[in-house]
């Protein structure tokens, strides 16, 4: 496949722009208490910027929060009933609830233009049975018991205090403070250094509010790395898709969490924030390159949904927060036509189909060492003689830099091989004869017993060679030779990826040429670690490479491994295929987190046609039925994803469940493996974003 053209990138840019208003991230809720520096030294001040006291370069100071003993809880347990519903349908069920006697309220879906009904209030999940059992008999099947933020009112504390490193205690005003370096960091001890405005405060359930103030392109540098990070994801294009979806999503998400004094908080929950310890050089790169520039749709700036991997396809947003986005359409994560690359081979390749008695370390030899054409199943079947050996053990002799000494041709020919390499010379008084006995059968040579079990011992020789009646195979004794090199100068293959340029990029490395010698032996490796030689092969883009390099780092032999996750473009992530497995009492106490059943009977999937599951009815083990669809699914089965399928084994308390899925994430929007995987293979990250997000128009806004 060629890489894919479009036309040239088209800017609407705005006629008066305006800069964005700075955000204001909470890094945290929950402390009572932090030990603060600041860069260079600075001022602790109120937050209306009024000096309180002075911190010296590298001094520590501790804001405690005297909270008059234990602080209120901040969260609750309510009940969800139903999916997420537009407006109008969320108060019809309300009316519903409160017909039959059930007031309740209603949540916004963030990243929907949708609501969730609940009701009821709970210190304990368990506390939410009885109001879940009625619902039930009264015909609501799908219910779910979901943790939610407790509104309470301010919590009166004794003071603010600051204590600096001479245990000096001082009040500092019940508003909070705001942290002023002289240089332009903030550090927060175990939390880590922050650009932009750092204000302290305590907040209504008793603890301290930290909020990051800062512009939005700064707050980018330390989002970005953090969502698709430069080493796991080194594609520019790629992370100019990121920057502008982040960037997207912070300005549609303003003042999401206002409510507890802040715009968005730094985790998961809303995008991955990690200041200025967070922050690389290729992501800044991105950020900067698309400085200004925002993903809309009809005008506005689109709820930029993202994920870590989609498992190989994307899903509609109705499927999993409700409503009718456009822009939140399922796309597929694999190319239409997967972009390749020709290579072949130099050395003299075996004609058979099957080659199960290929290795790395008979690869290795044929890298120099013996002739490529003995890589031959029918030859390797025959049985070795010293003579043909000879040349081989003289040129891994020189290569070890051993004096070369002949090959005997007396005795057993692993043996005179383990001596030519000098290996004979480490078994007396570490080898023992009693170990030798314990390894090895007993009609073997007195004389060859203690070098006989080292090479058993150290796994280079199998035990059964020693009690074979026929001589050892060439094959036989070139797996012991290699093994014996591998033993006394090991050797890790190089290991790259292949970009389109015919570079290939080394783990947390930069492109570098891929040369290849002139007697290039091409292998493929299939998930399994089996090995084929090849004479040729079309090398798909991204695929990892080993290789084996000559002197001058050319790759002498060059094996292409066959991905375990397939041709799709978000194939590049350890999650990319995952399986979980349950006792029946460890999935039985996972779903009463979120569900009060007495047992479970049974669990009924509806999937799509691309295997992500849509719906899910949990049969309890008295018939009764619960529904659970969207993101609810993945929670209550503790799965990283809703592309899943499972099968039972074994029966009542002793059956397990094996789930088999892939992806990671809620499946809305951008797949953040799947934008590396194009980007890889040539696209631009306007063509990323529009795949991921169908009908945008990018806008740039200074």
């Amino acid at each position: 496949m060629k890489p894919l053209l479009v036309p040239a990138l088209v800017l609407s840019v705005a006629s008066a722009p305006a800069a964005q208003p700075p955000l204001r991230i909470g890094l945290d809720t929950q402390a009572t208490e932090w030990i603060v520096s600041l860069e260079g030294g600075g001022q602790i001040c109120d937050r209306a910027g009024r000096p309180l006291l002075k911190l010296a370069p590298d001094e520590k100071l501790r804001i405690w929060w005297d909270s008059r003993g234990a602080s209120d809880a901040t969260g609750e347990y309510r009940i969800q009933v139903g999916p997420p519903l537009a407006a109008d349908e969320a108060a019809a069920l309300m009316n519903r609830l409160r017909k039959l006697g059930e007031p309740s309220d209603r949540v916004k879906v963030p990243d929907a233009d949708t609501w969730r009904v609940l009701l009821g209030h709970f210190q304990e999940a368990a506390k939410a049975e009885p109001l879940f059992q009625k619902l039930q008999d009264l015909g609501f099947d799908e219910l779910w018991v979901a943790s939610e933020s407790r509104g309470v009112q301010p919590r009166k504390g004794r003071a603010l205090y600051a204590v600096n490193e001479r245990y000096e205690r001082r009040p500092l005003p019940l508003g909070g403070v705001w942290l002023k370096p002289s240089g332009d960091l903030t550090s927060l001890q175990g939390k880590g250094r922050y650009r932009g405005k750092v204000e302290i405060f305590p907040n209504a359930q008793g603890r301290l509010t930290v909020v990051n103030t800062l512009d939005l392109e700064t707050y980018l540098r330390g989002v970005v790395p953090k969502e698709m990070g430069a080493w796991e994801f080194p594609a520019l294009e790629a992370l100019k898709a990121q920057a502008v979806a982040a960037r997207t999503y912070a300005v549609a998400n303003r003042d999401k969490r206002a409510a507890d004094g802040f715009d968005m908080g730094d985790t998961v929950a809303d995008q991955v924030y990690g200041g200025r310890d967070g922050e690389q050089s290729l992501t800044d790169r991105a950020i900067q390159e698309t400085e200004g520039l925002f993903a809309t749709y009809e005008g506005k700036p689109i709820l930029a949904l993202f994920m870590a991997n989609c498992g190989g396809h994307t899903v509609d947003v109705s499927q999993v927060f409700g409503g009718d986005a456009r822009y939140l359409k399922a796309a597929t994560c694999y190319p239409a036509t997967p972009l390749t690359l020709p290579f072949a081979a130099g050395a003299p390749v075996t004609a058979e189909t099957q080659q199960p008695w290929l290795t790395w370390d008979l690869l290795r030899l044929a890298a120099g060492i013996m002739p490529p054409d003995w890589l031959n199943g029918e030859r390797l079947a025959r049985s070795a003689t010293a003579e043909e050996l000879a040349a081989p053990v003289l040129a891994l002799q020189r290569r070890l830099g051993i004096d070369p000494t002949p090959l005997s041709r007396n005795g057993h020919l692993v043996l005179a091989l383990a001596r030519a390499l000098g290996l004979h010379t480490v078994v007396e008084g570490q080898e023992r004869h009693q170990d030798a006995a314990y390894f090895l059968p007993g009609d073997l040579p007195a004389g060859d017993r203690l070098l006989a079990a080292f090479l058993t011992r150290r796994g280079i020789v199998p035990a059964a060679i020693w009690a074979a009646k026929e001589p050892p195979t060439l094959r036989q004794a070139l797996l012991a030779l290699g093994r014996m090199w591998q033993d006394l100068d090991p050797l890790t293959p190089s290991d790259g990826s292949l970009l389109m340029d015919r570079q290939v990029r080394r783990k947390r490395g930069g492109p570098e040429p891929l040369a290849l010698a002139p007697g290039l032996i091409l292998a493929e490796e299939a998930p399994d670690g089996s090995l084929r030689l090849l004479a040729k092969a079309d090398i798909q883009v991204g695929d990892r490479l080993k290789w084996i390099p000559a002197e001058d780092g050319s790759a002498l032999v060059l094996v292409r491994r066959l991905d375990p996750d397939g041709a799709a473009w978000d194939r590049y992530s350890p999650t990319a295929h995952w399986r979980v497995e349950y006792t029946e009492a460890d999935l039985l106490a996972l779903v009463r987190k979120r569900m009060k059943v007495p047992g479970i009977r049974e669990l009924r999937a509806q999937h799509n046609e691309e295997g992500r599951v849509l719906d899910l009815v949990l049969v309890d083990s008295q018939g009764a039925p619960h529904r659970v669809r969207g993101m609810h699914i993945r929670g209550l089965l503790g799965l990283k994803d809703n592309v899943f399928r499972f099968l039972t084994l074994g029966q009542g308390a002793q059956r397990r469940w094996v789930f088999y899925g892939r992806g990671w994430g809620h499946g809305v929007g951008l797949c953040q493996t799947g934008a590396y995987g194009m980007a890889l293979e040539g696209a631009t990250f306007q063509q990323i974003l529009e795949h991921y997000y169908p009908g945008i128009e990018l806008k740039r806004v200074d």
